[in-house]
């Protein structure tokens, strides 16, 4: 019976677009002491996921610790062009150590009721050493299980789709507390911009 459902969902997905356009130019510029930065998007990991939108934007400080945070967002508006994190950090040659979930406050208030779910992860590769977040959401809310996630997706209003708001910054100094804190204040500030498209009476995010 749940795989019936879950097929019925998916053919349901493929058929509709409910005409969601969001750009994340509505991305902060900076935050605290940061400068955001447009990053280049890679031509192999837009041929791979194949989202429906995607922005990257690093924002810099270099004399903070830490120096950068690199916040990347997808937008698919189905479940197919979305890949949890993960895995990409696993192909990427990352070594994933501590996971846990963390709720994150964000000053301002979301645009949806409930909370701010995030997944934080450490990682090292080669004597490199990053904290990563990553926050899975939907129209309504955000989670941090991939499970869970493709379920709100795939069941969610036609069209709407998923998006996926990963942060990565580098751990300066053996200072991992540092590169935490940095990270959930970044995408307290990021997130509900990214997500405001749905929440919109025009619903393009522009």
């Amino acid at each position: 019976m749940a795989s019936v459902v879950a097929v019925r969902a998916i053919r349901h997905m493929r058929m509709a677009d409910a005409g969601y356009m969001p750009d994340f130019k509505q991305m902060p510029e900076r935050v605290g002491e940061y400068v955001g930065h447009e990053m280049e998007l890679s031509e192999t990991v837009v041929n791979f996921l194949h989202p429906d939108a995607m922005r990257s934007v690093e924002y810099r400080s270099p004399g903070s610790n830490p120096p950068w945070l690199t916040v990347s967002v997808i937008y698919g508006k189905d479940w197919r062009p979305i890949h949890s994190p993960l895995h990409c950090f696993a192909a990427d040659g990352w070594a994933i150590g501590t996971q846990e979930e963390i709720t994150i406050e964000v000053p301002d208030g979301l645009p949806h009721p409930g909370t701010l779910v995030a997944k934080r992860l450490h990682a090292v590769r080669e004597g490199a050493e990053v904290v990563a977040l990553y926050v899975l959401a939907y129209p309504g809310g955000t989670t941090a299980s991939w499970p869970r996630f493709a379920y709100k997706v795939a069941t969610g209003p036609g069209g709407a789709g998923g998006v996926i708001l990963l942060l990565q910054t580098p751990v300066t100094g053996g200072d991992r507390e540092k590169a935490k804190t940095a990270a959930s204040k970044t995408m307290a500030e990021v997130y509900p911009a990214c997500v405001r498209f749905w929440y919109e009476d025009n619903g393009t995010g522009q």
